[in-house]
């Protein structure tokens, strides 16, 4: 289900596999230090959408533009290209105040965000 909805954002599929294979090479083939990781990114993931949801709705557009960032930064470690040209994106959006295409993107990061989020919760069992 997950694949059909990343598939649907970006028309690709994140593959499990390779999103195990990245998470192992930052935990060093540590298991427990892999689901600690896979565990915080969600976490992180989840608490920027809020803020930046948080932001929007309070025009704070440099608040906006900082969580993008962040959340490109966090994404650049799984290598999820698609998300991160989207991150950018918004994170420019907000640096130009452009309310029209922040109402536009954040709806489509946060999808895109929430389907990576399910997909690393799956390697989590």
């Amino acid at each position: 289900m997950t694949a059909v909805c990343v598939r649907t954002a970006f028309g690709l599929a994140v593959q499990a596999n390779g999103l195990q294979e990245r998470i192992d090479a930052l935990a060093l083939g540590d298991r427990a230090v892999a689901l600690d990781v896979t565990s915080a990114l969600i976490d992180t993931n989840r608490a920027t959408l809020r803020y930046m949801t948080d932001a929007r709705d309070t025009t704070d557009w440099d608040g906006l533009a900082r969580a993008a960032h962040r959340l490109a930064g966090s994404l650049s470690m799984l290598q999820c290209r698609p998300e991160i040209a989207l991150a950018i994106r918004l994170e420019r959006a907000a640096l130009e105040h452009d309310a029209p295409a922040i109402a536009e993107l954040l709806p489509v990061v946060a999808k895109a965000v929430a389907c990576l989020n399910e997909e690393l919760s799956a390697l989590l069992v």
